[in-house]
């Protein structure tokens, strides 16, 4: 019984490795879609080309910071998905994702004045599935690690 539930949770922890991956890469997308489409946004940057190219640099910096950070907590977790012994760093990451994705769920509504609705709408349903994919993982994580002890198992 514990076996199929340790699968069970292996199998979830793997996908949602997998989606913490996804959202980090559209998190990426949705930065360049905004600052290319979205009007206004490159016009407050002034139009001297070393301030546009420091700000494209620290802006690629933090975007490959996340990317990074959402890259080791995904395939972590989805090697203790596979079976492989990971400790607790990949989860205490989640944790601090988790909670840095719920205050930008709230965050949106206090910018909620310059969106259009449809655009509220869609932040909030991505931002609010992103955390709901992490928690999953969270509850996955601490479940197999749960289980391996109780199986004789050292995680």
């Amino acid at each position: 019984m514990k076996e199929r539930k340790m699968r069970r949770y292996q199998n979830l922890l793997t996908v949602s490795g997998l989606g913490v991956i996804i959202f980090g890469l559209w998190s990426v997308l949705k930065t360049i879609l905004l600052l290319f489409m979205k009007e206004g946004i490159l016009s407050e940057i002034p139009d001297d080309t070393f301030v546009r190219v420091m700000f494209f640099l620290i802006l690629g910096g933090i975007l490959l910071i996340d990317v990074l950070i959402r890259l080791y907590v995904g395939l972590s977790a989805r090697a203790e998905g596979f079976g492989k012994k990971k400790g607790y760093g990949y989860v205490v990451i989640a944790i601090l994702m988790a909670l840095a994705s719920l205050t930008s769920l709230v965050l949106i509504f206090f910018d909620s004045n310059e969106q259009s609705i449809w655009e509220l709408i869609v932040s909030v349903i991505v931002e609010a599935t992103s955390l709901v994919v992490t928690i999953e993982l969270l509850v996955a994580a601490f479940t197999v690690k749960k289980l391996k002890k109780e199986l004789g198992e050292v995680s």
